[in-house]
């Protein structure tokens, strides 16, 4: 696994017991995607990433903050 600072931080996000769904923001091309996919395998998680930029339709899920909502939103949109 890459040996980045940020990996130390997505560890102990992912440990916590109270932990909130993860938001990854950054510049393009700087590897937040391959840091995230790499966790994912290291810690054997499944991974659904949402790509706004690639998935346009995805986004009106997203005006909810109720994570159960925007799950149940994603799994319409989808299958649609």
């Amino acid at each position: 696994m890459l040996n980045r600072f940020n990996t130390v931080k997505l560890h102990t996000w992912f440990k916590s017991p109270t932990r909130k769904p993860l938001i990854l923001r950054g510049a393009r091309q700087v590897g937040k995607s391959t840091l995230i996919d790499l966790f994912a395998k290291f810690n054997q998680v499944a991974l659904s990433a949402v790509n706004l930029e690639r998935r346009i339709q995805l986004e009106p899920a997203f005006k909810s903050l109720d994570p159960q909502l925007i799950l149940q939103d994603i799994a319409t949109i989808k299958s649609a």
